[in-house]
């Protein structure tokens, strides 16, 4: 079992839930969408005298959607097995309806994700595995009643295929249920933060059907898509890949958003040991630049006007600057550096989203923080670039804070013309240094550079023409920079690479890359070198219509990350942009 592909997501805005391609339970959060992870293995398997088969080992039938409800066909062994996994829109409930074609002995194992500050626990009553930890009870049970469980040691269970009820409550981590003869079995997972809210929840579940449940569920999923179907990018939609891309965005929107704020993650965790990456459950005010503007085409401007009014005012320093990453809640995350390019992108999201006079001191406390970040040269001081992985003075990152700056006058003076006057002069002369500056710096060859350490070619270095303008699609620099990226970023499955030498998860096709290179291709009135970019990325989105945030190199399956924020993002603006042209 690999848990670094978190295959389809359910969940509401307090519960997530990542699947494998096989219907696992890879991961649990709660009581937010980014923290906690509450599970460390949750397997199912069958039961007989001879051997435990597990249900990670069958073969895949089908996975398929139904709104925000997933099902998934197996076979194991000559059983037919029918799993129906969602999570209640109103309260904290995972629901998994299983169908087998024969009678069967299904055996559940459930271990906590366990570590020093969680202090877990288990026991067995009343029918059901309530496992908890420090403010969080989870209770598991089912429609039948369980045959045998153990609560102490059962991982030894695991190797020898039967269970010791001798102790009903234990401090292990890990537990084991047994339901007998079943053909038909709907598993429940309740989470609370205390015990009596979860022992409450799990009786009032016990007197409610199923069937209503997933009714209820269906038809919340199905209205929700509803109010957007008269979106003027849904309605121009002719390809039913497309459509099926573009709502299945604003659908997992839904899930990876956090209602109160309006920040969306990135992406659900997939790598929490940091084997292979830095972690993806956070949020970027970087992506959210691009999410938001994705967000307000698709209709979903209450999101994004919670983002600046909200999340933002949390999140940034009294400096003016905002640091890497957060959690969606507004409060710092992790970060290993200074990415000037997020400040920057605040500045600019602000203004895109059209509603900036609530926000004078948040947009000038953030120019005095971008100001106060250029060096003697008018670029930005040394900080990470774009992809977070080399320190230096980037392209990027001075394009962006050209760009916010230019922006954050226009809005000053709009804010309050008499009382900005003198300081909006001061931005705008650095707005005219910083142009020049960037021409002369990260000019060479005739042909734009990413770093003043580096001549590689990146994708990133679109940003000069698109989304910053700092220089016209038709200009010989734009063009000479573009026939490099051709060049030396294309790979042979048609994709292209974020930049030369690439190697992290071993260099692949970014979705990004291609769509990026779409929005200069459309800048440039070249719209069926766009459109071809734009198809490309429409055939290489999953069989659930998630666009991942890597291709493989030499293929066309997906390489790392299955669902990500800025992949759609990108995705929807393009799309629009293509729209916009045909019209």
């Amino acid at each position: 079992m690999s848990k670094y592909f978190n295959r389809a997501i359910i969940g509401n805005s307090n519960m997530l839930a990542c699947l494998s391609e096989k219907g696992e339970l890879l991961r649990l959060y709660y009581p937010h969408i980014d923290y906690f992870q509450n599970i460390d293995k949750f397997q199912l398997g069958l039961m007989t005298e001879e051997k435990m088969t597990w249900l990670h080992d069958a073969e895949v039938k089908k996975q398929y959607y139904e709104g925000n409800i997933v099902y998934t066909e197996l076979n194991l062994d000559g059983t037919d097995i029918l799993q129906r996994d969602y999570v209640l829109p109103n309260k904290n409930i995972m629901i998994r309806k299983l169908k087998f074609n024969r009678e069967v002995n299904l055996f559940l194992y459930s271990k906590l994700n366990s570590d020093v500050n969680k202090k877990v626990s288990g026991m067995c009553a009343n029918d059901s595995l309530i496992q908890y930890c420090p403010d969080m009870y989870m209770s598991i049970f089912a429609d039948h009643k369980i045959s045998n469980y153990q609560v102490n040691n059962s991982i030894f269970t695991l190797e020898r295929g039967n269970l010791n009820p001798e102790d009903y409550i234990g401090m292990s981590d890990d537990s084991a249920i047994l339901y007998s003869k079943v053909t038909d079995i709907t598993l429940y997972i309740v989470l609370e933060s205390e015990l009596k809210s979860v022992l409450e929840t799990t009786n009032w579940v016990r007197n409610q059907s199923e069937t209503l449940f997933y009714g209820t569920t269906k038809k919340y999923w199905d209205n929700y898509l509803k109010k957007y179907s008269n979106n003027a990018i849904l309605k121009n939609l002719n390809k039913i890949k497309e459509k099926e891309i573009i709502e299945r965005t604003i659908l997992m929107y839904a899930l990876l958003s956090n209602p109160k704020t309006g920040a969306v993650l990135a992406s659900p965790d997939v790598d929490e040991k940091f084997e292979k990456c830095g972690r993806y459950g956070y949020c970027w005010p970087r992506d959210a630049l691009y999410i938001n503007k994705a967000l307000n085409i698709l209709g979903m401007k209450d999101l994004t006007e919670k983002f600046y009014h909200v999340w933002a005012k949390r999140a940034q320093f009294d400096n003016g600057i905002f640091e890497q990453r957060y959690y969606a809640n507004g409060e710092l995350a992790p970060s290993w550096g200074v990415q000037i390019d997020e400040t920057a992108s605040i500045i600019i999201g602000i203004y895109e989203n059209g509603s900036f006079r609530r926000h004078e001191q948040l947009i000038y406390k953030a120019t005095m923080g971008l100001i106060n970040f250029l060096n003697e040269e008018y670029i930005s001081k040394q900080c990470f670039d774009l992809w977070e992985e080399r320190k230096g003075k980037h392209l990027y990152s001075s394009a962006s804070i050209y760009y916010a700056l230019k922006l954050a006058s226009k809005m000053l003076l709009e804010i309050n013309y008499l009382k900005y006057k003198k300081i909006s002069t001061v931005i705008e002369n650095n707005v005219i240094e910083i142009k020049k500056a960037i021409l002369d710096i990260f000019v060479k060859e005739n042909r734009l550079m990413r770093s003043t350490d580096s001549k590689e070619v990146d994708i990133s270095l679109l940003c000069a023409v698109v989304p910053f303008g700092i220089i016209s699609p038709d200009a010989e620099i734009s063009r000479n920079t573009v026939n490099l990226i051709e060049e030396r970023l294309r790979l042979q499955n048609g994709g292209y690479l974020r930049y030369e030498n690439d190697h992290y998860i071993g260099g692949n096709a970014w979705i990004i890359s291609s769509l990026w290179l779409a929005m200069y291709y459309i800048e440039a009135g070249n719209l069926d070198r766009a459109k071809e970019l734009f198809d490309w990325v429409t055939d290489h989105a999953d069989n659930l219509n998630f666009l991942p945030e890597q291709i493989e190199r030499n293929g066309s399956r997906t390489a790392w990350v299955c669902q990500l924020s800025w992949s759609h993002a990108m995705y929807v603006i393009v799309k629009e942009k293509l729209l916009k042209q045909s019209n």
